[in-house]
């Protein structure tokens, strides 16, 4: 039965929701008499429900003046079924049992499904809405009046930004000329423009637009213009959102300001303070002290260079005496300096202030007098702060004195001056020791003798001028001749010598003799950039001829070459006749080597047997080759070394730019990956580095480095699968799987680098933390109502090959709190059959762990195996369940491995099921449990425990059997 019909056949509930609503109710029949009156009827119209059952409606509520109306309604339904009221919500006046006459809104339905005709009425007492309706219109007449009288402008518009309401003053505002108009009015009848009074408001952005969209505007301040104010009118506006009295937004009200009389007195106003701002500004930034006083001295004005020159304030300063304020030093008697003053109108000199803070400064003053028609007033005072300059100008003495004794009498410094052609005109002690030629010789003689022969003719001692007069100074190093013909090592600077009107006067030359550094450097550059042995460049001269050499092939657009060479059996070359033959091999090597490049190419010893040529062009094809044949059959033949007859040989590496690298790094990179593949193929090869070696190398280094990494840096994750027990309907085991999140990369899978973990021996480390991690979760989730959970977790062989894996299980399941027999460990079907695993699981499963042959049927595994090792559980391949239940042979040896278990006492549980009909099969075939991604694709802990939590995984397109239906929703 539909529940209504139940609550209709309740006569307590239909009682108490009649007497409970908000309407009253009244219900007649076609007779007009009343059957039914609810409470909130008695105490609309005073009647109780004794005394209205079964009398008229008419006798009771209606008006005597509406009777015969209501009864002539009544019956004209009844029997033509035209009616004016059904279905309506109409207003009319009611009688109350005292008489009175009560406002109600009425709404009458014919009620359907009764034996007879039968009507029903809910009225509602609008008496006080009437009153408020009254009274609003009252409120509305004064606010009209109001608004009429007010000399702001006041506009009220819909949502639909239809206008409301508009004021006289608003309709002078926006040259409208009746509230008709108003309702239709267009922006084109004026132009609103933003506080600039130029550029135009938009649409958006009126007050009245943001106040409809719910925004309050205040003191916006804009411009209008139209046909009957083309001068336009300064406004501000105030604009508030309009709401009822349910707080639902209904439209919007705006106020205007006329501001246009205020605008132009601040505008008149903020001249004439710009004006006096300007003023004082001129005065106060010129780096000049200003200062006005009396003709007695008072101080009547103080600009800001002049609190910042003498560290008094305005305030400090103003109404002060200006001579005992600042303690004046005059050059002449005061009164003599005023006398002039007097007598040309302005005075000029130097003073001596003393500051705020003690320390005394010399100005340079200039005094203005200053007269009005009474006569002189006040003076004018003008005062630069010329302290460092006078403190220089005394440096500059005492310099030029120190400068005339230091030339005359250094002796380890030369200095030189010539006249602007090169002459000679001035010659120190020192010149005199460094150069060996007497001030009398050389004073007269071109300062060109000084340079060396091979200088002199390429013009050097001119250039050296020219560049010092252009930019002000010449700097160079270089070798210079003695009188006797020997050379010395100078660092020498020439600079520019100017007459006062700019000309050129001459040169001064300063050099000290550096020879001996010179050759104790070129002695050090050498052993730092060459190997002892062999005279050859080594690494450092290597590397820094590399960068130069790409830098060249990048400006012409040349390619060059690499060759990294390794030589053979040098090793036993050593081992068999001392190192002694091996150095001498080494020489010869170089030797061989030098005698086969060009003058353009470069070669050097790296260290031990490593050698490297830099070929400078190999635009040519198989150029590099060329070199490299060369370079094989040159160095494979027989050398003699010390009565001792040694064959070697050599293995090359090459790469060139910028074909296979763009910087010196990657470029060695390169060739020794080729020099590397060379030497796998056996003695006297050479290779060209080709991409596929790089990948080669790589991919085993970086993803074990990317391993390592991500152990300290945690960025491995564990993500958990469940297993539903297909008896029990709930998730009996999860699933522990291994993710490995990178920063900024997407997930990489286990399959993408689990060889590499294995090959490294990482696995071992990686296991343990996702063992740890695993049962530490599974343990949570046990304390959250889960308590028969069990987790499983993969191992490999190279964990159960560290003897260190098995005793680690315990003190994990300790540390956790986590039972042994919550814990199973699923192991590959081939690892059954190796001993040093057989004794592991033994152990495992007397500890009370479980053991689960993951993958099963895909391996070689005896049957007695299976049977000596008691493992729990066989976990089907997914490569079986794939195509179930279409596939003949896959459902047949799915079912074998099923009875297989079953006849052994072993749980059998099936992977990868993503079907109904799969997992339908498997049930049909007492499969005990499935996995996959039917319940859940393997997720992250805290999405697993929602799906737990929620039922969320049980939500499939499964088939259950009729009699567990009931139980659906109870799944856990």
């Amino acid at each position: 039965m539909p529940l209504y019909r139940k609550i209709a056949g309740t006569p307590e509930l239909y009682r108490l929701i009649l007497d409970h609503a908000l309407d009253a109710f009244i219900a007649i029949d076609e007779h007009d008499a009343i059957i039914e009156w609810s409470k909130r009827a008695e105490e609309a119209f005073g009647w109780t429900r004794d005394e209205v059952l079964g009398a008229a409606l008419a006798d009771t509520i209606i008006p005597e003046r509406h009777r015969t109306a209501h009864l002539a309604g009544l019956k004209r339904y009844l029997h033509t079924g035209e009616n004016n009221i059904l279905g309506r919500r109409i207003e009319l006046f009611a009688r109350h049992k005292d008489g009175r006459e009560i406002p109600v809104e009425l709404t009458v339905t014919s009620l359907t499904g009764a034996e007879r005709p039968l009507f029903a009425a809910s009225l509602r007492d609008i008496s006080q809405y009437k009153a408020l309706e009254k009274e609003f219109k009252h409120q509305a007449s004064i606010t009209r009046s109001i608004l009429e009288s007010m000399a702001d402008a006041v506009s009220v518009a819909d949502l639909s930004e239809r206008m409301l309401l508009i004021n006289p003053a608003a309709q002078r505002l926006w040259n409208i000329e009746s509230m008709d108009d108003a309702r239709t009015i267009s922006y084109d009848r004026y132009q609103l423009f933003k506080s600039d009074g130029k550029t135009l408001c938009p649409a958006a952005e009126r007050p009245m637009t943001r106040a409809l969209r719910g925004e309050e505007v205040s003191g916006w301040i804009g411009f209008v213009r139209h046909q009957r104010a083309p001068e336009g009118i300064w406004i501000s506006i105030n604009a508030r959102p309009l709401v009822d009295n349910d707080g639902e937004h209904i439209g919007a009200v705006v106020v205007y300001h006329d501001i246009s009389e205020l605008r132009k007195r601040e505008q008149t106003l903020a001249q004439q303070a710009r004006l006096l701002r300007e003023q004082a500004s001129l005065l106060d930034v010129t780096h000049d002290a200003l200062l006005a006083r009396d003709c007695d001295d008072v101080i009547n004005f103080w600009n800001r260079r002049a609190e910042e020159l003498y560290g008094y304030s305005k305030e400090e300063a103003i109404g002060q005496s200006s001579h005992l304020l600042l303690k004046t030093e005059f050059p002449i008697p005061l009164d003599e300096i005023r006398a002039l003053v007097t007598q040309k109108k302005y005075w000029e000199g130097e003073l001596v202030h003393e500051t705020k803070n003690g320390r005394k400064i010399t100005v340079s003053s200039r005094w203005t007098l200053d007269i009005d028609k009474h006569g002189p007033c006040r003076y004018l005072e003008t005062n630069t702060d010329i302290s460092q300059r006078i403190q220089m100008e005394r440096m500059l003495r005492q310099t030029q004195e120190n400068y005339r004794l230091l030339v005359e009498t250094s002796t380890e410094v030369a200095m030189i001056i010539t006249d602007p052609d090169g002459i000679i005109v001035n010659w120190n002690v020192g010149a005199e020791k460094i150069v060996g030629i007497p001030s009398r010789e050389a004073v007269g003689q071109p300062i060109a003798n000084i340079f060396t022969p091979e200088d002199r003719s390429s013009g050097r001692p001119s250039h050296e001028m020219e560049k010092a007069s252009k930019s002000g100074r010449s700097e160079d190093a270089r070798w210079h001749a003695r009188k006797d013909g020997s050379r010395f090592w100078a660092n020498g600077v020439v600079m520019p010598l100017w007459n006062e009107d700019g000309s050129l006067r001459g040169y001064t030359k300063v050099f000290r003799d550096q020879t001996a550094q010179r050759l104790e450097e070129e002695q050090t550059q050498f052993l730092a950039n060459h190997d002892m042995l062999t005279g050859l460049p080594n690494r450092v001269h290597f590397s820094n001829q590399l960068h130069k050499s790409i830098a060249r092939s990048d400006r012409y657009g040349i390619p060059l070459a690499v060759l990294l060479l390794d030589l053979d059996r040098f090793k036993f070359v050593n081992d068999t006749f001392g190192h002694y033959a091996g150095d001498l091999l080494l020489k010869e090597v170089a030797q061989r080597i030098l005698s086969s490049l060009r003058e353009t190419d470069f070669v050097a010893r790296l260290g031990g047997d490593e050698f490297v040529v830099i070929q400078a062009d190999v635009s040519k094809p198989q150029a590099a080759d060329t070199l490299a044949r060369k370079l094989i059959i040159e160095l494979g033949r027989p050398y003699q070394l010390d009565q001792h007859e040694v064959v070697s040989g050599t293995s090359i590496g090459i790469s060139t730019y910028p074909t296979d690298a763009e910087n010196v790094v990657e470029l060695l990179k390169r060739s020794d990956l080729a020099l590397y593949r060379a030497r796998s193929m056996g003695r006297g090869r050479y290779q060209i580095y080709t991409p596929d070696l790089l990948m080669e190398k790589n991919w085993g280094r970086d993803r074990e480095q990317g391993l390592r990494n991500a152990l300290r840096n945690h960025e491995f994750e564990l993500y958990y699968q469940p297993q539903v027990d297909l008896n029990s309907w709930k998730i009996s085991t999860v699933e522990a799987l291994l993710r490995w999140q990178t920063p900024g990369m997407e997930q990489i899978q286990p399959e993408e680098f689990l060889d590499v973990a294995e090959e490294t021996g990482l696995i071992v480390e990686i296991g343990e933390w996702a063992l740890r991690s695993a049962c530490k979760q599974v343990r949570e989730w046990q304390g959250k109502g889960m308590p028969g959970l069990r987790i499983s977790v993969n191992c490999s062989a190279r964990q159960f090959s560290d003897p260190e894996f098995v005793k680690k299980i315990s003190p994990i399941l300790d540390e956790t709190g986590l039972a042994a027999c919550c814990l199973e460990l699923e192991i590959a079907e081939s690892m059954i059959a190796q001993p040093e695993i057989r004794d592991q699981l033994i152990e495992l499963r007397i500890l009370g762990v479980r053991i689960t042959v993951d993958n099963f049927g895909t391996g070689t595994t005896a049957l007695v195996d299976l049977k000596e090792l008691e493992v729990d559980t066989l976990k089907i391949d997914k490569v079986f369940v794939r195509h179930l239940p279409y596939r003949q042979k896959d459902s047949a040896m799915t079912s074998s491995i099923i009875n297989l278990g079953h006849n052994l006492g072993l749980v059998v549980t099936a992977g990868g099921v993503e079907t109904a009909e799969q997992l339908a099969y498997l049930k049909s075939q007492k499969c005990n449990g499935v996995q996959g991604f039917i319940f859940s694709p393997p997720v992250p802990a805290k999405k697993f425990e929602e799906l737990m939590l929620s039922d969320h995984w049980s939500r499939i397109n499964r088939v259950p059997a009729l009699s567990d239906a009931i139980v659906f929703r109870g799944m856990h």
